[in-house]
């Protein structure tokens, strides 16, 4: 005789999904498990068709990322070739006063200003000897000047300027109190002087030439200009010290920004005094460096969107394929009691499983695509490293945007529809 029935009896109304979720509830992780397994088992059923859906928005993302990879490649280039022109380069020269006189730029100007958050670097020139010559030799005559100017320099003022080194090394605190010189460019060719090693005549001195200069087309008068240590001179006009102690110019590389705004703040840390003080920029190339910037960076945020929108299309077109072909499918789990949200849950999370593959695939692509490219251009690589995570979620997202109405479309099927359509 069997004993009495312990199962808890079921009231007869109740319907089957409510019997059966009081019977078995599975806990939370199984369920996301369970989920997981049937969309990758949905996702890889059909290795063509996987690799069509991927291929979409794996192309997408490549496209992406390659195309923003490039633009900012030649946003790079762009850019530090306005810089080099002197986009963002300020020089502070001493102003004047009410009557006319100059106003001397105060000993501590440099150190002020470097301390502003936006200068990146300072360099200063000092006055130069009065009616200072510069020759080839003792044998060209005193009128044969060549238009050549002399400049007194501190070191690290060439790096502010933003003017290379052609030849040779430039003047640094190891060599500053020797008798050496670089020449500029224009200098050195009216010297004939075609590299270092050589020396010229600076009123009556001799000074070795350690360093020829690359042509400086935002300091224009550097390029014909012979440059020695201050320390040097200094030393060697003695009588002199007075005059060429005074700082006659600063250059002040900055950061990108308002010019106006960053001309007024480096007057006012030139001379805290209030004194006038000349600052003089190039309003232009800074308002161009600005506006290219804004309109690149714009450009390439539309090119990743308009490539993600194809890609997420091409998601959308494969899932509603996916969807008719396996009508019987959804027919058959529905009827074995699958809800409309677990099968509208199924077939996003297959979408957003597409999109993660074909994701990595276009992140890896289009990276490689677009530091190739900038290497073979000779641009510098300016690819965001940071934002490759961001563009491989931004994929997975668009995937499952992508797979919301294919989902829902098959949600809605039931599974007498399904069943007979298959």
């Amino acid at each position: 005789m069997s004993g009495p029935d312990h199962r808890m009896e079921q009231p007869a109304g109740m319907p089957a999904d409510a019997r059966r979720a009081t019977v078995a509830r599975k806990p939370l992780g199984a369920r996301v498990l369970d989920l997981l397994r049937t969309a990758w088992i949905g996702a890889t059923g059909r290795v063509s068709r996987t690799i069509l859906a991927s291929l979409g928005i794996a192309l997408g993302v490549a496209a992406y990322v390659a195309l923003s990879g490039i633009a900012a490649s030649n946003q790079a280039a762009l850019l530090a070739r306005l810089d080099a022109l002197g986009a963002n380069l300020q020089v502070v020269t001493p102003g004047q006063d009410s009557s006319g006189q100059p106003v001397p730029l105060p000993e501590y100007a440099p150190e002020t200003i470097a301390r502003q958050r936006a200068v990146e670097r300072v360099g200063v020139f000092l006055t130069a000897p009065d009616g200072a010559q510069v020759f080839k030799n003792e044998l060209v005559p005193s009128t044969n000047g060549n238009a050549l100017a002399v400049a007194v320099m501190r070191p690290g003022a060439l790096d502010a300027v933003g003017v290379g080194i052609a030849q040779g090394h430039g003047i640094d605190r190891n060599n500053e109190q020797l008798p050496v010189a670089v020449l500029g460019s224009e200098a050195a060719y009216r010297l004939g002087i075609n590299e270092p090693g050589d020396r010229v005549l600076i009123d009556n001195s001799w000074y070795g030439v350690i360093g020829i200069l690359e042509a400086a087309p935002q300091a224009q008068n550097i390029d014909s200009s012979v440059l020695i240590g201050a320390d040097y001179a200094l030393a060697h006009y003695a009588d002199q010290a007075d005059v060429i102690g005074r700082i006659s110019r600063i250059y002040v590389r900055t950061r990108p920004g308002n010019a106006e705004a960053l001309r007024r703040m480096i007057a006012h840390a030139a001379n805290l005094s209030g004194s006038n003080v000349s600052v003089t920029a190039s309003a232009s190339l800074s308002e161009a460096r600005n506006t290219t910037n804004d309109s690149l960076t714009a450009l390439g945020l539309m090119i990743g969107a308009i490539a993600l929108a194809v890609g997420g299309m091409s998601i959308a077109n494969m899932m509603i394929v996916t969807v008719m072909e396996r009508r019987g499918e959804i027919g058959l789990r529905r009827a074995l009691g699958a809800t409309r949200g677990s099968i509208r849950m199924q077939f996003v999370t297959e979408a957003a499983m597409l999109s993660a593959i074909g994701g990595l695939v276009g992140v890896a692509v289009g990276a490689g695509t677009a530091i190739g490219v900038a290497a073979g251009t000779g641009q510098p690589p300016a690819l965001d490293w940071t934002g490759l995570p961001l563009a491989w979620a931004a994929a997975v997202l668009v995937g499952i945007l992508a797979g919301l109405y294919p989902a829902s479309r098959a949600a809605r099927l039931t599974p007498t529809e399904a069943l007979r359509g298959e």
